[in-house]
């Protein structure tokens, strides 16, 4: 069976270079923002694809785009295929600025957290195969170029029990769980957060498989705007 790795190729980076990453790789695909109704289009396809891999219902249901899917203070993340760029992953961005999460109306969430910058990243959905967890990382670490550049606190993310472990790894921590949504009233959901400065630090101490492509490996394939990143969110 084939196994995925999340190390890159070594290619030295230019010295001189502040803070400059010790590598730099390239991806099979491309992750950026996404920009007009095709693209959501694309995102809805693929999510309802992945979500019916694991809970059909929930799946059926997101075959349709949702409200949020075309908030300009929304950010749709999309990755695809450079071969013919077919979506193969995407995860959505939704902040706390302009009025609450949808994670604030299924729990509530920690004094910690109140008044503070939060982006919720939810309906990650990715294709299946080899690839998934490398899709995955790239779509994280695109979320937080756009938590860093905007000035965001903390992430807040949802996940089953099959996720947990995934986002442990990633250096996030549990804040609530089980608990039950009320698209998936019969399964058990976690729900995790990581401070946006000093993720990459505690990467680096405590997570060195993902420290090395999060922190250590430039990815010219993850391509932010920032532009639109910053029109979305603000910078705080």
């Amino acid at each position: 069976m084939n196994t995925v790795s999340l190390t890159a190729d070594v290619v030295p980076v230019a010295e001189g270079v502040h803070d400059a990453p010790l590598r730099r790789d390239y991806l099979p695909f491309r992750v950026r923002i996404a920009s007009d109704p095709q693209d959501v289009s694309r995102a809805v396809e693929i999510r309802a694809s992945a979500y019916s891999r694991h809970l059909p219902h929930v799946g059926e249901a997101l075959r349709t785009a949702e409200a949020e899917d075309f908030r300009s203070d929304v950010l749709l993340l999309i990755a695809e295929r450079k071969l013919d760029r077919r979506a193969i992953g995407t995860l959505r961005l939704e902040p706390n600025f302009t009025g609450p999460m949808r994670v604030e109306s299924e729990t509530t969430l920690p004094p910690q957290l109140q008044g503070r910058r939060l982006v919720e990243t939810s309906r990650l959905g990715v294709e299946n195969g080899n690839d998934g967890i490398l899709v995955t990382a790239s779509l994280v670490k695109a979320a937080f170029e756009v938590c860093r550049v905007c000035a965001v606190d903390y992430t807040i993310s949802v996940g089953r029990r099959s996720m947990a472990e995934v986002f442990r790894s990633m250096c996030f921590d549990a804040i609530a769980g089980p608990v039950h949504m009320s698209y998936a009233p019969r399964t058990p959901f976690w729900i995790f957060t990581a401070a946006v400065v000093g993720w990459e630090a505690r990467l680096r101490a405590e997570s060195p498989r993902y420290s090395s492509f999060m922190v250590e490996t430039e990815h010219p394939d993850i391509d932010v705007d920032h532009n639109a990143a910053i029109a979305a969110f603000g910078r705080g």
